[in-house]
């Protein structure tokens, strides 16, 4: 995006990026902590965002920054989703608990969670690593040291350029198509795999837009909000999927150390009750989800949602053209007197 970067493009960019790094900055203590599960939620947000920023964003640095600056935040994004997505999995069988409290459930529940909690502890210890790597590296603090002269120059610098608005339209124009590949998909419930991408899609839509927020006003926030909701309810889809092909595996896992610690697996079958409940309950959730998403996807279309988002993304890209070609048209009504002028000036 190197054909993005003009003073305008930086100043802005620096203020979204240095609003992310603090983000980032402020949820370090308590997720090295991990007594809290919001910090970790909180922090991969923020990460996730300065991800999309820096790509967005990228004409503004060197190629080596770029690429180091990526990769500290990549990787601390990647630890946090494993504890992240472990963190949900125990809320999501706490929630439940309650349901399964029938001797015959609660074992299968109880032996799932214990693993779970297992794994979590694990985790921890590669956000720990990632975050270690982030500090050792210096990257948010440099970050913040690149953003500094921009932030102080932004006064002086007129930010509504053409350039920062080519780079929106650019930008959220290709996320949205990145989107709309998955739509032919989501007819069928069995598609998985693009149902999953389909919800990255949107996320990275969401954040693109979330990086121009200030460049549109209020303008972009209602398809904020309704993107949001796609990717929370595609979530939830992802969830129960995940719950579906996992259970299955952890039974077979489970199976095995029982085996190996008793010599047969017969102290398996005290916890398949509530294993097969449990997936058949994720089941049932994941098509009334699917159900949900489907028919706010449906709505979205006959409200012409994604058409009112390209006319506004258009209309600054549209205004420009329309200037520069009054301004070739009163340049051509004035060559012929120029003309004139010249000529009787020679008489």
């Amino acid at each position: 995006m190197s054909k993005f970067r003009s003073e305008a493009v930086c100043v802005y960019g620096a203020k979204i990026i240095n609003t992310y790094v603090l983000a980032m900055h402020a949820e370090i203590e308590g997720v090295l902590e991990a007594k809290d599960i919001e910090y970790i939620h909180r922090m991969r947000v923020a990460s996730r965002r300065l991800r999309s920023a820096l790509a967005i964003f990228e004409g503004c640095f060197s190629r080596k920054d770029f690429r180091s600056y990526s990769r500290d935040v990549r990787d601390v994004t990647r630890s946090l989703g494993a504890a992240r997505d472990l963190d949900v999995q125990l809320a999501v069988l706490e929630g439940v608990m309650p349901d399964f409290s029938d001797p015959k459930l609660a074992p299968g529940l109880r032996r799932l969670q214990l693993r779970l909690k297992q794994q979590r502890a694990e985790a921890q210890k590669g956000v720990l690593a990632a975050i270690q790597t982030l500090q050792k590296d210096d990257t948010l603090v440099n970050l913040a040291k690149w953003a500094a002269p921009f932030r102080e120059s932004s006064e002086g610098v007129y930010l509504f350029s053409p350039a920062l608005y080519e780079l929106a339209f650019s930008g959220i124009s290709a996320r949205f198509n990145e989107l709309m590949d998955h739509a032919a998909y989501i007819q069928d419930e069995r598609n998985v795999t693009e149902l999953h991408n389909m919800r990255i899609s949107a996320k990275r839509l969401r954040y693109t837009m979330e990086a121009f927020e200030d460049l549109y006003g209020t303008n972009l926030k209602p398809f904020i909000n309704q993107t949001r909701k796609f990717q929370d309810v595609l979530g939830d889809i992802h969830d129960a999927d995940v719950w579906v092909e996992m259970i299955p595996r952890f039974i077979r896992e489970e199976g095995e150390r029982i085996n190996i610690y008793f010599g047969n697996a017969r102290p398996l079958r005290r916890l398949l009750p509530g294993l097969e409940a449990f997936r058949a309950n994720r089941t049932e959730k994941r098509k009334a989800d699917y159900q949900r998403f489907l028919g706010m996807w449906l709505k979205a279309e006959d409200e012409h949602l994604w058409d009112e988002l390209l006319k506004m993304i258009n209309v600054p890209l549209n205004l420009e053209a329309a200037l520069r070609s009054l301004q070739q048209l009163g340049d051509s009504q004035m060559a012929p007197e120029d003309s004139a002028e010249d000529n009787s000036a020679e008489d």
